[in-house]
């Protein structure tokens, strides 16, 4: 199964997604690029904040060049070097769907940590989004919000909680349904899905299955999902 129908997402519809939170969000957007790549769409992927870029996929900064490198490639990083081994955006995602059938944004940060409350400037989402993706990794669970979480501080605000509260199921549900975590700042009417990465193990899946009931009775989507050791940072798509 893709991870477009594990999300139940149809990227034949969608035009513009953005990801946010943490644990995985790179490697989602170029699972989502390389599917839709596949089934002939021709996709850009940028961000509004910052992104790794990837190692096989055309890169440029100029919006005019876009028009020729899709025309060759199936998939195209817009993107301006912003700081060793980062990309910022070029332009603002808003006015890119026309340019391509698909834009994918990275559009929220978290240091290559599993979960995150964001802060007030965070996510950058464009106001355009059919859909937004809040991701998570299960290995936070079980761990110190001061070791795993991203803004801990704003963690134990949302969650009423100090530094070494251990990252529970109910806290990561909490976490991604909330107006002030996940769901902040989603476009209305876009589709809003969670992704419960880095099911790794049983145990994990089984957390995973716990946190996609809670957000269930919220009336939230969520997909359990772990990507192999070479999938990982999407290398081997492209």
């Amino acid at each position: 199964m893709g991870i477009w129908t594990e999300l139940k997402l149809d990227r034949d519809r969608c035009r513009l997604a953005a990801l946010v939170g943490g644990g995985g969000k790179t490697t989602t957007l170029y699972a989502l690029a390389h599917e839709a790549a596949l089934a002939g769409r021709r996709v850009l992927v940028t961000t509004t904040t910052h992104i790794m870029p990837h190692p096989r996929l055309p890169l440029t900064d100029d919006p005019a060049a876009l028009p020729g490198l899709l025309a060759r490639h199936p998939a195209v990083t817009l993107g301006r070097w912003d700081r060793p081994g980062k990309l910022a955006g070029a332009v603002p995602p808003e006015a890119l769907p026309g340019l391509a059938d698909l834009v994918l944004a990275e559009a929220d940060g978290a240091r290559l940590l599993p979960l995150k409350v964001p802060a007030d400037h965070e996510p950058v989402i464009p106001r355009n989004a059919d859909a937004v993706i809040a991701a998570a990794g299960l290995d936070c669970l079980g761990k110190p919000v001061a070791e795993t979480c991203h803004r801990p501080e704003r963690v134990e605000a949302l969650l009423r909680v100090g530094p070494e509260h251990l990252i529970t199921p109910g806290d990561v549900a909490e976490i991604l349904a909330s107006p002030e975590g996940g769901r902040k700042d989603v476009p209305p009417g876009a589709e809003f899905r969670c992704l419960l990465n880095k099911a790794d193990t049983p145990e994990l899946r089984a957390a995973g299955e716990e946190i996609r009931a809670l957000l269930a009775e919220r009336g939230i989507y969520g997909a359990v999902h772990s990507y192999s050791e070479r999938e990982r940072g999407g290398a081997c798509w492209f």
